[in-house]
Formats: structure tokens, C-alpha cells, sequence
């Protein structure tokens, strides 16, 4: 029975077992007690100088071969401070820090003999015993033959590759295997009189060196030094290999009870296969399977599942709603297919030294397949991205790269496939020059991309961009940058189908910077330059041991208010969709992400900014700053701070004046009102006995939201490491959007009020761990539902991972429905 079984099955059961036999006259040692020193003197006692032994070699160290090769005719090379050699008895006595090499194996101890008619060495005092593997022995007195793979040892302690460590009374070596009497395996650090948190000990155990096991017999588990499970028998692979691995039930809402039975499969050193069927009560079971595979460049790994789905009533009632109302015409996004899964795999691979190739894709069956079935890393993905990429660093100041993407949609009622934009392919270039005679620097920056839908607007787009820039500095310490570019642009747009009249007018309400005479166009080209200076001028001084910096900055751009186009002046905008003005990007030449939008016209920037470091205040940060556009402001830039010539104030605070104590605030304010259009702050506060985080985020309705209504939500995280290993953790996550009348008649509280909160208690040491969480969820997303779910969890090092969560709203087995508090049919 593998260790790690017996162990899952002990933490799932928590009972105490009885001994089964032998337990009159068996007495386990503690680990101090095998710890204890050393055998009685007479075995370590030195032999006595003899008149005919001859005398010692200088007290430098001698390094020499034995008078005689041993019976394994093998060389052996040893050091040692003092040497003396018994003629008439054959015997060989090295004292002082003495080395004893063989075959890979080398000895080391205070004090070593070696018979040469016997041929036996016997060492005593600080013994080390290095293994060719790796593996490390000590011992206070052994006993072996000439090639030191056979004898026996006395207080044995090994540390094993994984830094696991076994001890024993007394041990026999063997060429392939060691017996040990008394034996104590644990993977703890044992530090003084501390005893380990979890440990075997086993009354007798064989290590085998052929097939990498540790083997006990008549063993218990103990926790604290206190026994809490008897083991009749059990292992413990000392490699990896192939096995079951335990995994603990789990419990759900609509699947009821959960059982998997992974097999992991050691393929190779370098490739392995884990094969996992999940049995469910109310479902029909799931096939899950990973393989990886590692080389020397590179690296692949491929995951998946399959399963035939056995649908709820429930579902079937809402698949034949959603039937009769796509027949009616009306579009609704239910689909739940009878056989579902999913596969997902990357590929990575160095080609050379500047190439590299980065693959990863997959499918999946539905958009609710991830959350329904709580794949960890994907409940919260709102696509599945399919990606490929080559990409090389050409040199230390050049870079290209050839990216193809596909996106799979997962946000129910919102993704339509076919009108998903696919990017197929993006390729890119980018290029430095060295400094030229003026000082400045040359930029070159390419982007070509062929953007596909299946249904909708298509669009096939070169872009290529010339920049040159030179800072400089005055005599008075100012810093100046100058920079100019044009960049130039050609597009090519048609749409996959001829649309209809309901669906080009949805097209136009979309995405208004379309207008109706423009979709019919079908290319254009449009050029557009810019130049402009950066200039700011740092003053420094220190006092009482802080140092402030003090540095205004300012930024002229000039631009042409429209670009230079051709007759089809408006240009499709795919990937310039959500621009943000804030303190980050208000210096940049082009304050919009992407390259569909251009930040056109003439503008003047300027701000200030406050550094300070020291021992007085701390770390200190401040900054703020405002454009002026030289032009009239575009009218679609309403949300964005940018709707008159002088545009909202942006900035930002940041102090660290202790260790314990941090803060942050980010803003964005009506330069005339001084109204908050979007606020986000956070610290935290206290040591790490008692600490507080917390976050808060404001977002104006007239910065634009989703429901045209004011957003604000905190975060709350507070952690205590009350002891070295104890902590304890609670969160709280709360929104503040207020109630419309509508929600309130209709008593709606969807995403209002505390959202979620927690607590949890956790112990970490170096070899054990556990933790107890209590979590209440309030509201509805999709297919979650308001649930309060409690999760045990523990940890034990080389053995696993084993945990559980129970919904009391679940009943026991998880066969209750928290809608109805009713049984769940089928």
C-alpha cells in the first residue's frame, strides 16, 4: 500500500487505528532518542601504539594507497592527518580528518582502520558516508568491507536528494538495499531539541537502492511525537514514478459527491501522463488527462476532458425555451451539447539563440462548460485564447515577430462567434539605431495584420512609423528631449457577407466612428506626423536626513488636426476600443493603445512632480498635471477628460513613510468642478501580527460605465501572523452602487451590497501545512449561485495536497438544491 494512500486515507477517515499485532513487546524510539550519542567507548576505543607499528608520516595530511588492493581489486585513494600501518597484523589506522575514497564513495570520520587480511574498514567519530547518488550518511560507528557497500552501522541518520532524512538504532548495508532497525523518516528540518511535525516510525524498514522505495513494516504515523495511525505496512517511493495519486471527494451543488482516480504514468525522465476518471453521483463520469513533455529548448504540455452529459430537467426546460424563442425570432444563448470538454495545449521552443516559437491553443465544447465544471484557472477567463508566435531579438536593439490569434468567446449572451474578431496574423517590427552624429536615435516601427470575421467587417491594415529622438542637458540642469515621427498607414475593409438592413444598422449603433456612408468603402491610406519636446528641470536638496526632489515638467506637442487621408477619410476602429487619460500616459505622444485611433492635433502639457526618500518621512511621491489642446477637442472625447481645450486634472500620491504603513491615490478631476471622475486608492497598514489592505475604486457616470450609473467597490484583506506558522486571514469585498427604483420593486440585489467575505485560519512549516476557510458568496453570476461554503485543506510534504469543501445548503451529499432547499430530480 503506497504511504501516500494510507495518508489520504487517515486524513479523510480522522480515526484512530489500532494496533493489529505486535504490540506487546515493541517499543518505538523517539527520534531523539536514536539522535542520543553515540555507542559505548569500547567500540570506538583507538587501538594501543604498538613498538613494531612504525612511525607516523608528517603532520601535514598524507594521501596514499593502501599497502594491498582490497578484495574488490578496485584502487583506493585516502587523506588523513596521521597514518600507521600494523605489518604483522595487516592493519591500516588513519587519524584526523581521514578520506577514504572508493568507487565513488568517499568516508570521512575522526578515526578509520582498515584490515587488510579481512578486509574491513571501520570508522568512528563524526562518520560521513557519501553515496555516488547523492545520498549522504551519518553515523557514529560503522563496519564495512573494502569496496563499503556491505557492513553495518550504528546510529545512522541519511539525508536523502529531496533533503528528506532517515535515522535508525541500527542499520545493515548491502550492496542493494539497507535494513534498518528502529527506523524515523521525516521531511522536516530538525533544528535542536525541536522535534519534526510528522514523522514515520517504522520498527523495522529496508530502504531499497534498486527500486528507490522505502519500505516499513509494524510503523505508525506520528503528529507532534504523538501516534495517531498504526501502519502495518506501507512505502515510500524515493523516485518518481508511475501510481495512483490520492485525491479527497468534493462536493457540489449539481454534481453532488465527486470521486477521481488519477494514474500517473512516468513515461521517461523527461515525459509523463496523468490519466484522471471523475465519477459524480447526479452525472454521468469525466475522462480528464495530461501529458507533458520537457527538452533541452523547449517545453509541451497538452490537457483535456471529455464527458456525455446527462441534462437536468431544469436544462432541458430552458433548452426548449430557448428553441421556441429562436424560432420566434428572438436570439437567446443557450446551448448544452450532450458530449462536452474540452483540450488545451502549449509549446514552447527556443530555435536558436534569437528565435523562439511560443504556441497554445485549444477548444472547448460551451461557454458554461469551464465554470460548471470549476476548472481552476479558467471559471474566470471570458475567452478561450488560441495563440502562435515567432518572435526573434534580432540583436540588443532590434525585434520582430509573426503572431496569429484566435478567440474563442465565453460570456454568455454577449459573444457571438462569428462576429469575433480573429487577428490572422499580426507581424511586427521594431529597430533602433545606433546614436547618430547629432546624438539622437532613429526608430523604426512596422505592424501589418489581417483581421477576419466571419460575419461582419474585415480588414487588412499596414502600418509603418519613423522616429527620431535626442535628449540633451543644459548648463543649469535642465532636460530637454526633442522628437518627431511620421507614420503612415494603409487599410483595406469588406465585409464577409452582404448585410442585411436590421444588422448594418446594429453594425452603425455599435460602433458610431463607422458612419453610414463610410461602410460601404473599401480601402484608404492616411498619413499623419508629429513632433514635439519634453523639457523638465529637477531640483534636489537634503535635510535632516531625507532627500527631496522637486521637478516641473512641461511637453509641447504639435500635430496636424486631421490626419492626411485619402478620399476615404474614416478609418475602422478594432483595437483602440477603451482609451484611458490618466497620470500614466499623460506625456505620451500617443495617449490612446493601439494604432486604429490617432491622438491628433497640437497640444501643451505640463505638471509637476515631488519625489522624497529619507529617514524623516520615508518614501514620499507626488504628481500632478494637465493638457491643453491647442485644437478644438474631438466631441468623442467626452468620457475621457479630454472634452474641452483644458482637460481634467490627473495625478497621482504614493507614501511609504513606514514599513508597516502605505498609500496610494490615483485620480482623475473635473478641472472645474473639482468633481471625482475616477478615483482608486489603497494601503495597507500594520505589521504583519495585524495588517489591513484594502482597496477602493470610484468611477463616474460621467466617465462612462456600463449602466450609465455611478461604480464604486471596496476591497477589504486583513491577515494576522500572530505566531511564526499561524495566520489568520478575512476578506471582504462590498459595492456601493445604489439601487435603482426598478431593482428595488423588483428586489434585486444582484452585484449590491457585501458581494463576498471570508475567513480563514492557516498553519505553514516546513513540511506540513493546513488551513480551515469559511466563505459566504451573495450574489448571482451566470450559473453561481449565493453560496456559503466551508474548506478544509492540508499539506504534507512529499506525500500531497488533500482538501475538501462542504455547502451545508447542499445537505450531506451535496443532493439538496440552495434554490429550493428540496431534493435536486434529475
Amino acid at each position: 500500500m503506497n504511504l501516500k494512500a494510507i495518508t489520504s486515507y487517515f486524513l479523510l477517515s480522522c480515526s484512530w487505528i489500532s494496533p493489529l499485532y505486535g504490540r506487546e513487546d515493541t517499543e518505538f524510539l523517539s527520534l531523539d532518542e536514536i539522535l542520543e550519542p553515540p555507542p559505548p567507548a569500547e567500540i570506538l576505543a583507538s587501538p594501543s601504539p604498538d613498538e613494531s607499528i612504525a612511525p607516523p608520516p608528517p603532520a601535514e595530511s598524507a594521501e596514499s594507497s593502501p599497502p594491498a588492493e582490497s578484495a574488490a581489486s578496485s584502487p583506493v585513494l585516502y587523506y588523513a592527518d596521521n597514518q600507521t600501518y600494523d605489518r604483522e597484523l595487516g592493519i591500516l589506522i588513519l587519524k584526523g580528518h581521514v578520506e577514504f575514497n572508493h568507487q565513488g564513495s568517499v568516508l570521512e570520520a575522526d578515526y578509520v582502520t582498515y584490515n587488510e587480511n579481512a578486509d574491513i574498514v571501520t570508522a568512528s567519530g563524526n562518520v560521513r558516508l557519501r553515496q555516488p547518488d547523492g545520498e549522504i550518511n551519518f553515523a557514529d560507528y560503522l563496519e564495512l568491507t573494502g569496496n563499503m557497500k556491505e557492513g553495518i552501522v550504528l546510529q545512522l541518520r541519511t539525508l536523502l536528494e529531496d533533503d528528506s532524512k532517515i535515522a535508525a538504532l541500527e542499520g545493515r548495508k548491502f550492496e542493494d538495499r539497507q535494513e534498518l532497525d528502529q527506523a524515523v523518516y521525516t521531511p522536516c528540518e530538525l533544528c535542536g531539541d525541536k522535534l519534526p511535525t510528522w514523522q514515520i516510525n517504522g520498527r523495522r524498514a529496508i530502504k531499497d537502492d534498486v527500486n528507490k522505495d522505502i519500505i516499513f513494516t509494524d510503523a505508525e504515523f506520528r503528529f507532534l511525537d504523538v501516534p495517531l495511525m498504526y501502519i502495518p505496512f506501507a512505502t515510500q517511493p524515493l523516485e518518481r514514478r508511475s501510481g495512483f495519486i490520492p485525491y479527497a471527494p468534493d462536493y457540489t451543488t449539481d454534481f453532488g459527491a465527486i470521486f477521481k482516480v488519477p494514474y500517473y504514468f512516468a513515461l521517461s525522465e523527461d515525459k509523463d501522463v496523468t490519466l484522471t476518471p471523475v465519477f459524480f453521483t447526479e452525472n454521468n463520469p469525466m475522462l480528464m488527462g495530461e501529458y507533458r513533455q520537457a527538452f533541452g529548448s523547449g517545453r509541451f504540455d497538452v490537457e483535456g476532458s471529455i464527458t456525455n452529459y446527462k441534462k437536468s430537467d431544469k436544462d432541458k426546460k430552458e433548452e426548449k425555451a430557448a428553441k421556441a424563442a429562436r424560432k420566434a425570432g428572438t436570439h437567446v444563448d443557450f446551448h448544452l451539447p450532450e458530449t462536452r470538454g474540452h483540450i488545451y495545449g502549449t509549446y514552447k521552443q527556443n530555435l536558436d539563440d534569437i528565435w523562439r516559437l511560443k504556441l497554445a491553443g485549444g477548444y472547448v465544447s460551451d461557454k458554461t462548460y469551464f465554470r460548471k465544471y470549476k476548472f481552476s484557472g479558467w471559471q474566470s477567463e471570458s475567452a478561450l485564447t488560441s495563440k502562435g508566435i515567432l518572435e526573434g531579438f534580432l540583436n540588443q536593439r532590434d525585434y520582430a515577430a509573426t503572431k496569429v490569434y484566435y478567440f474563442q468567446g465565453l460570456r454568455v449572451g454577449v459573444d457571438h462567434q462569428k462576429r469575433i474578431a480573429q487577428p490572422l496574423p499580426i507581424m511586427e517590427y521594431s529597430a533602433y539605431s545606433r546614436t547618430d552624429p547629432l546624438g539622437g536615435r532613429f526608430k523604426f516601427d512596422g505592424n501589418l495584420l489581417n483581421l477576419y470575421r466571419q460575419k461582419g467587417l474585415n480588414m487588412q491594415r499596414g502600418i509603418g512609423e519613423v522616429g527620431w529622438q535626442r535628449p540633451w542637458n543644459t548648463p543649469l540642469g535642465q532636460v530637454y528631449t526633442v522628437f518627431a515621427s511620421i507614420r503612415g498607414d494603409l487599410y483595406k475593409t469588406e465585409h464577409s457577407h452582404v448585410l442585411e438592413t436590421t444588422e448594418r444598422e446594429k453594425r452603425l449603433r455599435e460602433d458610431k466612428s463607422i458612419l453610414r456612408k463610410d461602410i460601404e468603402r473599401k480601402g484608404g491610406a492616411r498619413f499623419f506626423p508629429q513632433t514635439g519636446f519634453d523639457w523638465r528641470w529637477p531640483f534636489i536638496n537634503s535635510y535632516c536626513q531625507q532627500s527631496v526632489v522637486v521637478s516641473p515638467v512641461g511637453q509641447i506637442v504639435a500635430a496636424p488636426v486631421h490626419a492626411i487621408k485619402s478620399e476615404n477619410h474614416r478609418f475602422p476602429n478594432e483595437d483602440s476600443q477603451d482609451p484611458e487619460f490618466n497620470d500614466a500616459n499623460l506625456f505620451s505622444p500617443d495617449r490612446f493603445p493601439g494604432y486604429d485611433r490617432i491622438d491628433r492635433g497640437s497640444r501643451a502639457v505640463y505638471g509637476g512632480e515631488v519625489l522624497a526618500t529619507g529617514d524623516l518621512f520615508g518614501d514620499i511621491e507626488l504628481f500632478l498635471g494637465q493638457s491643453y489642446s491647442l485644437s478644438d477637442p474631438e466631441h468623442n472625447r467626452k468620457l475621457q477628460g479630454l472634452k474641452r481645450r483644458t482637460s481634467d486634472y490627473v495625478g497621482r500620491f504614493k507614501a511609504l513613510p513606514f514599513s508597516w504603513l502605505s498609500f496610494y491615490y490615483r485620480f482623475r478631476i473635473d478641472h472645474r468642478s473639482f468633481n471625482s471622475r475616477i478615483g482608486e486608492t489603497g494601503g495597507s497598514i500594520g505589521p504583519a501580527i495585524a495588517n489591513l489592505k484594502g482597496t477602493y475604486l470610484y468611477i463616474s457616470r460621467h466617465a462612462g460605465t456600463p449602466e450609465n450609473r455611478n461604480f464604486s467597490q471596496a476591497n477589504l484583506t486583513f491577515t494576522s501572523q500572530f505566531t511564526k506558522h499561524w495566520s489568520l486571514t478575512a476578506t471582504l469585498t462590498k459595492n456601493f452602487q445604489k439601487l435603482t427604483r426598478a431593482e428595488k420593486e423588483q428586489k434585486i440585489k444582484n452585484h449590491h451590497g457585501i458581494l463576498s467575505e471570508g475567513i480563514g485560519l492557516n498553519y505553514l512549516d516546513d513540511c506540513f501545512g493546513a488551513g480551515l476557510s469559511i466563505t459566504k458568496q451573495n450574489y448571482k453570476s451566470a450559473d453561481l449561485r449565493p453560496a456559503t461554503v466551508y474548506a478544509l485543506s492540508f499539506w504534507l510534504k512529499n506525500i500531497g495536497n488533500f482538501g475538501t469543501s462542504v455547502n451545508p445548503g447542499q445537505g450531506i451529499l451535496g443532493d439538496k438544491d440552495l434554490s429550493t432547499g428540496k431534493d435536486k430530480k434529475n
